[in-house]
């Protein structure tokens, strides 16, 4: 930062340099701290970014274009198995940053944490529940869904699990976006 000199007549400028940065003129928050910042950032952005892009482009998207609805299922459970990966490593790593910058106002931490908990266990319940149970019932129902009645009941189990499965989504989509906009507030406060 630029800064004039008022102890010299020739009004010199002297240079300052810092290596922290004040945030809401609090404590200096240190490269450290803004380094954690940005990967716990990174790590809920690009894990949010993954469910919602899955969700509103994707999905839709194979199901719009693919010649059968088979193939459209078949993208679907290959890609959400990958989303599904990135939610439980991205979870275990954003609380390995929760629990390493606890402080003892932690209340709003908590409710991260509670949150981050939350969307993991929305991709562990999908991973390994209810996508192994509807490839299963897929197979079982000899992989055309289009071609059983829907009053079938393994059919009807499907249709289910296929509704919990959107559900489960938009939990973690909603806590994602929740837990996104506390992080960035927590940080702007410290």
């Amino acid at each position: 930062m630029l800064k004039r000199d008022s102890g010299f007549s020739d009004m010199s400028t002297t240079i300052e340099s810092k290596s922290t940065t004040q945030v809401n003129h609090s404590e200096p928050v240190g490269v450290s701290q803004q380094i954690v910042a940005y990967v716990e950032l990174l790590l809920i952005g690009v894990w949010l970014g993954s469910m919602m892009f899955f969700s509103f482009a994707v999905a839709p998207s194979a199901f719009a274009v693919l010649p059968t609805r088979e193939l459209a299922g078949t993208i679907v459970t290959s890609t959400i198995g990958k989303v599904e990966v990135i939610g439980m490593v991205f979870g275990a790593l954003l609380i390995l940053i929760q629990l390493a910058t606890w402080t003892r106002e932690s209340s709003a931490r908590l409710i991260r944490l509670v949150l981050v908990m939350l969307m993991i266990a929305s991709a562990a319940l999908s991973r390994f529940w209810i996508s192994p149970t509807m490839t299963s019932l897929r197979a079982a129902m000899g992989g055309n869904i289009d071609d059983v009645a829907a009053s079938n009941p393994l059919r009807m189990q499907f249709n289910d699990l296929h509704q919990y499965s959107v559900g489960l989504m938009s939990v973690a989509i909603v806590s994602g976006l929740v837990l996104f906009f506390l992080t960035v507030r927590s940080w702007q406060t410290r």
